[in-house]
This record gives C-alpha cells, structure tokens and sequence, in this order.
C-alpha cells in the first residue's frame, strides 16, 4: 500500500466519481480506477458500490476512508511540524520552570525572547526541581529552570545565576527589627517550608545542617505564595528566595549572616534528548541573556 493511494481513495470517496476525481488529481481516469483496484485486491475486499457512473463507499469503504482520513492528516501534520522545526523562528519550545520564579524572572525571559521571536510558542509546566528531572529523563519537555543540587546521568546544566535565600517573619516578630539573623536563633521556631524536591528546601535543610538545628517544620508546601501566606497569618516563619510581585505587607525580609544561604538557578536539559532547531535556539538566547544581565 502506498501513500499516494490513500490520497486517491479519499478524492474517490468524497467525489464519489471517478472522472471528476481524477480531474481533481490531475491525473487521467484509467490509471486512477488501476489505483483503486489494486488497493482493493490488496485489502481483499470492494470499497465501493458502483452505482452507474457514480461510486458510494460500502460498510468496507467506510471504515477504511475513516482509518484513511485519519492517516493523511497525521502525515500532514507531520510535515508541517517537520518543516516549521526547520524554521527555528517559527517552532515550539516545552519550558518547564520553578513556581517562585513564575511572578518576574520567566516573564521577562520569554518577553525579551518574543520580542525578537515573536512567532515561537512555548508549552510552560511549573513544577518542582525533582519534578522537572523526571520530566527531561522522560523526554515531555526541552527545558527546565531550576536550582539542581544533584545531577543525574545524561542531564546537562547551565548556571545562570546564584540569589540569597531569606528569612521571611511576620512583621510583629521578636526578631522584625533585626538587620539579618543566624540561623542557630531560628531552632525553636515553627517553620513553613516548600517540600522536598525544591531546590530551596535542599538549601534550608543543609543550612540547617550547618548550623547545627534540627528545625520544627510544622507546614510543608508547593506553593511559595502560600507558604508566605501562612507566614503572614502567624502560622511560623519560612526560607524562601526574594520574590517579586508578592505583597510584603505583614512581612519583614531578613538575610541570613550565618551560614551562608544561596542558591543557584540554571537550565537544564536531556543531552540524549533531540532538541530541534527553534529548542537550541532558545538555549543560546538564555545564555547570552543572562550573560549580558548578570543576576536575574
């Protein structure tokens, strides 16, 4: 069987005339009714009932112009898929990013990306660092932006740009009017903290390490924006990255004097993982973006 002669069969099918049919195709009537016949043979059942000079699909043809139909379009899609790949400017990239980073730094990457790629569309996931690990090892997305503490076998990761992790206390706090604190002051404080998997909280638990506490955690979240919620609520106190667009009202922000709490954010991707050409065009314009803006 042949793709030209599905191609054939569905200008039969809907036509449903061989002369008009062929004329459609540019291609004369006998070799046309030659093509039908031999992908009958072939499927060793009639398509259609003649009907003078006019054919209608049987119960065969039917099924088949369904399975036919479906095929041609899939084929289409397929080479237009193939050949906007072939136009960087114009291809998808799948970006998956972590949830903090979602109110400022990826807005602003992807605005300044359109700006000079307006036709490039992008499929966000936001998700957790060991989330987005998984995700590139299974092939779902090109890129992830995340804090990577640990590498795994076949994932490459480019750093981008390291910021300060804070302690962020209600604003009627003992310790609001303070300039920074250490973290062995934090032991017996009830905290509110993102879970595992984070790269913030890989940060918190080997600060807390350091510094020699073994830290109450009486919340553990998904959400940043609701771990400060709960901070403003009075429900403990959280280790978080500064983040812009969050309301500080309540709040007080504090740096961290000791021991030093910083992470490091980077894009990763799967290097046994085919990137086409619009994915690797947006690779080199992240990193010559935050070449030219350090920090983020």
């Amino acid at each position: 069987m042949e793709w030209q002669q599905l191609e054939y069969f569905q200008v039969v099918a809907e036509e449903e005339h061989f002369t008009r049919a062929a004329q459609l195709l540019s291609i004369a009537q006998p070799t046309l009714s030659r093509s039908i016949a031999k992908l009958e043979e072939e499927l060793g059942v009639p398509l259609f009932d003649r009907q003078g000079r006019h054919v209608k699909l049987n119960r065969y043809g039917q099924l088949f112009y369904r399975r036919a139909t479906r095929i041609l379009r899939e084929m289409t899609d397929a080479k237009r898929e193939i050949a906007d790949m072939q136009n960087p400017e114009q291809g998808s990239v799948s970006l998956a990013f972590l949830k903090s980073l979602g109110l400022s730094s990826v807005p602003e990457l992807l605005r300044q990306f359109r700006r000079r790629y307006p036709y490039v569309t992008f499929q966000l996931h936001q998700n957790s660092t060991n989330a987005m690990l998984d995700q590139l090892e299974a092939g779902e997305i090109d890129y992830g932006l995340a804090s990577i503490t640990e590498m795994r076998p076949g994932i490459e990761w480019q750093q981008l740009w390291s910021e300060d992790i804070y302690v962020y206390v209600p604003n009627d706090h003992i310790l609001a009017d303070r300039s920074s604190v250490r973290l062995d002051e934090l032991a017996h404080e009830s905290f509110v903290i993102l879970k595992q998997g984070y790269g913030a909280r890989t940060v918190f638990d080997e600060a807390c390490r350091k510094a020699g506490i073994a830290p109450h955690i009486a919340f553990e979240s998904d959400e940043a924006v609701s771990a400060i919620g709960f901070v403003k609520a009075g429900l403990g106190i959280t280790m978080l990255p500064a983040i812009s667009g969050i309301d500080m009202t309540l709040l007080v922000r504090l740096p961290v004097s000791e021991p030093a709490c910083r992470r490091t954010i980077g894009l990763a991707w799967n290097s046994h993982h085919y990137l086409d050409p619009t994915a690797r065009l947006f690779r080199q314009f992240v990193s010559d973006y935050y070449d030219r803006h350090p920090g983020h």
